[in-house]
């Protein structure tokens, strides 16, 4: 009778799960059957096109710097070569080899089926970013909260223009989010794997990188440092068995892209408003910024997981003014910090809730009222430069105010 018991939940479970799976199956289809018909009418997603392009040719034996892969993507974009002096994008691949694992498999298909792929693939990371980013916080709350942030994160300003456009920060955010719990859960190993998985898009987590190795030095979990390691090498080894010099290509790609993009950090974006001395006063601003960080880094090195993860809160709410480019749509990244200034906010009081609902309504209309007053025309709708600077600075406020003003008990226990 027992066994039969078992056999009887065993199967119980099973059948569960296989209707969870079902639907979630059905519902895929159904979101990719919808993207993909907004795809066809809407014409788009331009941070996805030259990863796409560049993984078209792979298969084609073309490395993705070939200038032949920049050129395609720009006839796609405005049909003709760009110009820069006329602020065309030139489309160019910036990005590490070793991300061809992520962008390799979509370019088997044409763009509007890839693009539509890759928007749901998007959006369920960037609804998966969202738990994790809430569980890394410590919510305790209503469900009705976890569904109200999700759709924050899935309609506000950055998770959309981030869906729309094919932003691969989606996927990066999504790493380091695994990377930080599986660190939470003592899991060192697979932590570096997500980290290093997190580097394809290397300036975002350069910050956060250095922070995470300061801190698991100091605190002797080396596990997590030679994980990241050897997966950097493999990952960048591999890559030069197909292509051997891609490094160097790769860091001349980097070089060459604050020439022919957006302002990304606040030197360029002071330079384009008040000229040379604007420009300096960017670098003073970001360096002074920097120091401020190193000593929070210092004075913090030695601490538990939960000093670490209010540190790394600061530290990506401060990467996008730091002096490395970083253009404005990177910001989603900082939904991490969000949800952890939000967990400030987590009792049923009365206080606590106005609180919650006004600082994510404010968030929400406040960045979307700011992005479409401030949008520029061209040849295409362009981002204003201001939008690099409102959330990160109000971040910095907040979690200083949340976190080092005596609330610092809303992340979980010391581990």
């Amino acid at each position: 009778m027992k066994n039969a018991r078992i056999d009887g939940q065993t199967l119980k479970t099973a059948a569960t799960w296989a209707v969870i799976l079902i639907a979630a199956g059905v519902c895929l289809a159904v979101l990719t059957r919808v993207n993909y018909q907004f795809s066809e009418s809407n014409p788009g997603g331009n941070d996805f096109l030259a990863r796409w392009m560049g993984a078209r040719f792979a298969l084609q034996g073309v490395q993705p710097y070939d200038d032949r892969v920049s050129l395609e993507s720009q006839k796609w974009i405005y049909g003709h070569a760009a110009d820069p002096a006329r602020g065309e994008d030139l489309s160019r691949f910036a990005y590490p080899l070793y991300s061809m694992i992520v962008f390799l498999p979509f370019g088997l298909f044409e763009f509007t089926t890839a693009r539509a792929l890759w928007m749901t693939l998007l959006e369920a990371g960037t609804i998966a970013f969202a738990v994790l980013a809430a569980a890394l916080a410590g919510w305790e709350g209503r469900r009705w909260r976890m569904a109200v942030w999700i759709l924050f994160s899935l309609f506000g300003y950055f998770g959309f223009r981030a869906v729309i456009n094919g932003n691969p920060v989606v996927l990066v955010s999504l790493f380091l989010a695994c990377a930080l719990f599986l660190l939470k859960r003592e899991f060192p190993v697979p932590a570096g794997i997500f980290l290093a998985l997190a580097a394809i898009k290397p300036q975002v987590v350069f910050f956060p990188l250095l922070w995470i190795a300061l801190w698991s030095l100091h605190r002797k979990r080396f596990s997590v440092l030679v994980s990241l390691g050897v997966t950097l090498a493999v990952l960048i080894g591999v890559g030069m068995l197909f292509v051997p010099d891609w490094v160097i290509l790769n860091i001349r790609e980097i070089l060459d892209y604050p020439a022919y993009t957006e302002p990304g950090n606040p030197a360029a974006a002071f330079g384009l408003w008040f000229g040379e001395a604007g420009h300096v006063a960017g670098w003073i601003f970001s360096m002074a910024l920097l120091a401020g960080m190193v000593r929070i880094w210092i004075a913090n090195r030695k601490g538990s997981y939960r000093n670490f993860l209010i540190v790394m809160g600061v530290t990506i709410s401060a990467a996008p003014l730091l002096g490395i480019p970083f253009d404005p749509g990177n910001e989603y990244l900082l939904l991490l910090p969000i949800a952890a200034g939000l967990a400030g906010w987590s009792e049923s009081s009365r206080t606590h809730l106005t609180g919650w609902i006004l600082t994510l309504g404010g968030l929400f209309f406040g960045l979307w009222t700011l992005f479409l007053t401030t949008l520029g025309k061209g040849t295409q709708p362009v981002q204003n430069p201001i939008m690099l600077f409102p959330l990160p600075l109000f971040l910095l406020v907040w979690l200083g105010y949340v976190y080092f003003r005596g609330n610092r008990n809303a992340l979980p226990a010391e581990v």
